[in-house]
């Protein structure tokens, strides 16, 4: 056996290998750990509107109007929870503050010379969703300053200022931000926030129409300054020796937005989009920002940026959260690259359309059989070629458009020229930006574009599925390899398939794909391959298919039968307190009753060290300053924050005639003392939360909104996971997420008590509401639909392992075939099938599963 090298200390490693000083900030590893603790510990220290805001966002299931389910991902989630962690609970208002804090290897980090307010930076991988975290973060600011207590909302954002590096990231920010579009089409709000909600959005050139409690100001950083066109050097010497030096060029705010700001009161938050253009400090933009903050204070600068690196690709230092690009294709949340690989010569021709011909050819070759697969799924396909010259582009273009007529003729090819940084010419700019917004649209002709030089940014198309790179890339361009890639990386199925996993295939000469390779060093990443002309691609498509009918199911669509109210005032005012369930609190130390209680298994002596990190309670002079913040923290807990002035009477009831087992005077220093306790405060919360939270969602009577929704409505869906090709099912394939179901989906089929099964793709949009244990709306989709020889529908659901999650979306699945009974007059089941159980019980028939039950 070879003998192990003797490892070296971690500083040794960073020292050795660069690359570890270039994937990450060095903020990021401490942060993750220190966010992890403090989501795991609740959320201690956060404002009751951000834990209410955190709460909705991401503990709460929500389904869009079409029935598709809405959620943040993961890293979105923890991306928001940093910047909360940060700014609210370590209140880090400078990068010295936060490097000194965090930093776990400062070297090479020089501190900013300019740091007079708190400026973040977040790292989110192309087409992993930026422009949601700004929306989350807005909204955090701004409820907090419209709803907290004026010593802690007047340090929030009710002005904010959104700031794209060019027109076509404009656009883009634009589709959401117009008319507030983003706040009212994604569920940000929770609904008892709602009333508080008095936000506009304005956009470069617009006038406000009303006076609003907030503004989001939207707009691109050239609108700020007048850019020089002529340099000083360009006068003759005779000129300048004669008239002295020109003077430079008058800085000229295009946009009013400077003074708008300026007149309101509020603090400001600056959100920079693609704020990689801000690594200079003493740029433009970054001066135009600190002006800003000299007329009205700066809440925060928050940068976002898919590659915050400086020109020696080093991370900003200030970057709080990282989210990469190798995370992002591993979670789905974006294209996965595939390269392709082939022996390829170059012809030794000044033609570009002759000199990469094969590499050409290829890329069409590949883009049809995207075509081809992708047509059934109703998608177009778009081929992206990058050149070396403007000439090679214009040939090349006419190339296509002479050779392949029919798929890339006439205004099917797009040629948008960019100059050696990557910028778009002003001659193409109009053309780009309608290309950007309408190309993804099956009515849009245009099937392939072709650029010099890759698009840096804000070219947000989703439909890109080929990129053949024909260009070396020198470090002159100034583009960042992920900025190249990251062009073809937006998913094409957004939120519409869990169970494909999507892909765009790079083609590219031996400088291109040099360039790739220095993608995958930077993000510690290997590309898989796929060999050109041999490894065809196959998109596996599930559709239902007409001449199945016989094996068509219909669902019943039901009302929900749970909602969580909107008030509890009657409830609350019913409570009995003296039937509450909790022994007397100690009114001193070392009484009768300290010695004697105890709550949920635990003695006064161990829930006070349980405690003694948990909670940091104010300094009351009062017994209503302690009930008034009780009633508070439960509202929160009960998820009902406008049910404080309900229930403080009963808090004050609860401590003047039940917490100490007799009735105290309130007004007495003692009695506020004991109130004050850690130990009180948990007991009071948990007595009220336990009584009122089952309390919060209410059962309706459900209604039949329509007999019958066929399976056979449900639209194409592609898929990558394993299939079962049923004979009982009307979808042509089965979508199995796991060996489990494709071995349930083949037993069903084979059973000969069930007339026709399916599994319910979660494109058909079925799902059951139910509360899991801390009362939370969530939505159950179940696994497995199937209709038995007697007529009865069965709703099933295959499990590996039992959980207490799954036993409450047992009883709503349960409840729902009651209901669905009932009002169809058809008899609808549920039934559960474990995993192990199954396997033991080697079922033959569908009846056989019944013991189940």
């Amino acid at each position: 056996m070879p003998r192990r090298k003797k490892d070296l200390n971690p500083a040794q490693k960073d020292l050795l290998d660069v690359a570890v000083q270039l994937r990450t900030a060095p903020c990021v590893p401490a942060l993750r750990e220190a966010v992890k603790k403090w989501r795991d510990g609740g959320y201690k220290g956060a404002t009751e509107t951000t834990r209410l805001l955190l709460n909705h966002w991401f503990k709460t299931d929500r389904r869009l109007l079409n029935g598709q389910p809405f959620a943040y991902h993961y890293s979105q989630r923890e991306a928001m929870e940093t910047l909360i962690f940060v700014w609210e609970i370590e209140k880090v208002r400078s990068r010295k503050a936060l490097l000194e804090r965090y930093a776990q290897n400062l070297q090479g980090v020089r501190l900013p010379p300019y740091d007079e307010f708190a400026r973040y930076c977040i790292k989110m991988a192309t087409g992993s969703g930026k422009t949601k975290i700004m929306s989350l973060a807005v909204v955090w600011q701004f409820m907090n300053a419209v709803r907290e207590p004026e010593e802690m909302a007047r340090e929030y954002a009710r002005t904010f200022l959104v700031m794209a590096p060019n027109v076509i990231v404009f656009e883009r920010l634009k589709t959401d931000f117009a008319g507030g579009r983003i706040f009212r089409v994604d569920p940000l709000i929770p609904k008892p926030l709602e009333i508080f909600w008095d936000f506009d959005c304005v956009l470069r050139g617009a006038g406000e129409r009303a006076h609003s409690e907030g503004m989001l100001f939207l707009t691109n950083i050239q609108q700020f300054y007048e850019r020089r066109q002529i340099n000083n050097d360009d006068e003759p010497e005779e000129m300048t020796a004669m008239l002295g030096a020109k003077p430079p060029s008058q800085k000229l705010e295009i946009t009013d937005f400077g003074e708008r700001i300026g007149r309101r009161a509020a603090h400001l938050m600056v959100i920079n989009d693609e704020a990689h253009h801000t690594h200079e400090e003493d740029n433009e933009w970054n001066q135009i920002i600190r002006r800003l903050h000299e007329k009205t204070l700066l809440t925060a600068q928050l940068d976002l940026s898919a590659t915050p690196r400086f020109q020696k690709g080093v991370i900003f230092p200030w970057t709080i959260f990282d989210y990469p690009l190798k995370q992002a294709i591993v979670d789905g949340i974006v294209k996965r690259p595939m390269k392709g690989v082939a022996k390829i010569h170059e012809a030794k021709s000044t033609i570009a359309s002759v000199r990469y011909k094969p590499y050409l050819t290829a890329g069409v070759e590949r883009w049809k059989e995207y075509r081809d697969q992708l047509k059934p799924l109703a998608k177009k396909p778009v081929l992206f070629i990058m050149l070396n010259e403007t000439d090679e582009a214009e040939e090349v273009g006419d190339w296509l458009r002479t050779k392949y007529p029919n798929d890339f003729g006439g205004g099917k090819t797009l040629i948008i020229h960019t100059n050696k940084t990557g910028e778009i010419t002003k001659t193409d700019l109009d053309k780009a930006r309608q290309a950007a917004r309408e190309v993804d649209l099956n009515t849009n002709p245009i099937k392939a574009i072709v650029s010099v030089l890759m698009l840096r940014e804000g070219w947000d198309v989703q439909n890109v599925t080929v990129v053949v790179g024909l260009r070396p890339y020198s470090a002159k361009a100034n583009i960042l390899p992920e900025q190249t890639i990251g062009r073809g990386l937006r998913l094409m199925f957004r939120g519409a398939s869990v169970g494909y996993a999507e892909r765009v295939d790079i083609i590219g000469n031996k400088a291109f794909l040099e360039f790739v390779e220095d993608l995958e060093k930077l993000e510690d990443l290997t590309l898989e391959t796929f060999e050109l002309g041999k490894d065809k691609l196959r998109i596996l498509t599930i559709a239902p298919m007409e001449e199945k009918k016989e094996f068509d199911i219909a669902i019943p669509q039901l009302t929900p039968s749970l909602v969580r109210k909107k008030s509890l005032a009657e409830e609350i005012a019913a409570l009995e307190v003296m039937q509450f369930d909790c022994m007397p609190l100690p009114l001193k130390e070392g009484d009768t009753a300290e010695q004697n209680f105890v709550f949920e298994g635990y003695d006064i002596l161990t829930l006070k060290k349980i405690l003694e990190r948990e909670y940091t309670l104010p300094d009351p002079q009062t017994a209503q300053e302690v009930i008034g913040y009780y009633a508070r923290i439960i509202a929160k807990e009960v998820k009902l924050p406008s049910q404080f002035a309900a229930l403080a009477p009963k808090v004050s009831e609860f401590f003047e005639r039940k917490a100490f087992g007799k009735t105290v005077n309130l007004e007495e220093m003692a009695v506020i003392k004991a109130m004050n306790s850690n130990v009180a405060q948990f007991v009071c919360k948990e007595t009220f939360k336990k009584a009122l939270m089952h309390k919060t969602i209410e059962e309706q009577e459900p209604k039949l909104l329509a007999p019958d929704r066929w399976l056979s409505s449900t639209p194409p869906i592609p898929w990558s996971r394993q299939v079962y090709q049923a004979r009982k099912c009307i979808f042509n394939l089965v979508p199995c997420g796991n060996a489990f179901e494709k071995t349930f989906a083949k037993f069903l089929d084979n059973s000969d008590d069930i007339r026709a099964f399916s599994k319910l793709p979660e494109a058909f949009g079925f799902a059951i509401e139910y509360t899991d244990s801390a009362m939370n709306l969530r939505n159950y989709y179940p696994d497995f639909i199937a209709v038995d020889n007697e007529g009865t529908n069965w709703l099933l659901e295959t499990k590996g392992q039992q959980t207490e999650e799954v036993s409450h979306k047992d009883h709503a699945a349960k409840t729902w075939c009651e209901n669905a009974t009932a009002l169809t007059g058809t008899k609808w089941r549920y039934l559960k099938v474990m995993q192990k159980a199954f396997e033991n019980l080697r079922p033959e028939l569908f009846e056989d599963l019944k013991v189940l039950d």
